[in-house]
């Protein structure tokens, strides 16, 4: 693997970094990789590349993992936790495009008609393989939450290129709904305006309406 991960590096041409401590110490627990690319050419961090050879004979049994990071809070630990925390940085001066986390699917077999995911939002209330818990712990949860410090913000909550949508048969769709049977999506607020004004689906009439409660 390091031999595979050497020559990968060499090929992306890495460039030579000096190392430079954190100019503000962690905490003695934490473990900190800090350097400073100094030449031209492309610079990485940590870089992983796997490329699974063998596997089970019935299909989609492996799971081929690039890395897998788990923060994890014992009982009476209230705290945050986070698996993973990503952040692009313009200093002053520097002009660039930053990209906080890029996940890409890339499909190069034209048979292969299994899904293409690029980000899977899973919310779990147990560990793999546990036993059901028949409550689902999901108060307050959420798939996505766009944040910015105050002052600041996103011009753009959501943006599709010219090219983001393109479907092999039928029609593309920005936002997909279709799986969720009649009886639930008539439960749900499609957007939530206000506290009491709300998009909703009607079952019976098979339409829109404007919810405004009380």
């Amino acid at each position: 693997m390091l031999a595979r991960l050497g020559a990968v590096l060499g090929l992306a041409t890495l460039a030579f970094a000096s190392f430079a401590a954190p100019p503000n110490p962690p905490d003695p627990q934490s473990v900190v990789v800090v350097w400073q690319p100094t030449r031209p050419g492309n610079a990485f961090s940590f870089f992983t590349e796997m490329t699974r050879t063998g596997g089970s004979a019935t299909p989609l049994q492996d799971f081929t993992v690039a890395a897998q990071l788990v923060a994890m809070n014992g009982a009476g630990v209230h705290q945050w936790a986070f698996g993973l925390a990503t952040e692009a940085i313009a200093l002053p001066g520097s002009r660039s495009i930053l990209v906080g986390a890029e996940n890409a699917a890339i499909n190069m077999e034209p048979t292969n008609v299994y899904p293409k995911i690029a980000n899977n939002v899973v919310f779990k209330n147990r560990f793999d393989g546990a036993a059901n818990p028949g409550i689902p712990m999901n108060a307050n949860s959420i798939a996505y939450w766009i944040t910015a410090q105050p002052g600041t913000g996103f011009e753009r909550g959501l943006v599709f290129d010219r090219d983001a949508l393109l479907a092999t048969s039928g029609r593309p769709a920005a936002i997909d709904l279709s799986d969720i049977p009649d009886e639930r999506i008539g439960q749900i607020d499609l957007i939530r305006i206000r506290k009491d004004v709300a998009l909703r689906y009607d079952p019976a009439t098979r339409q829109l309406v404007l919810h405004v409660g009380p």
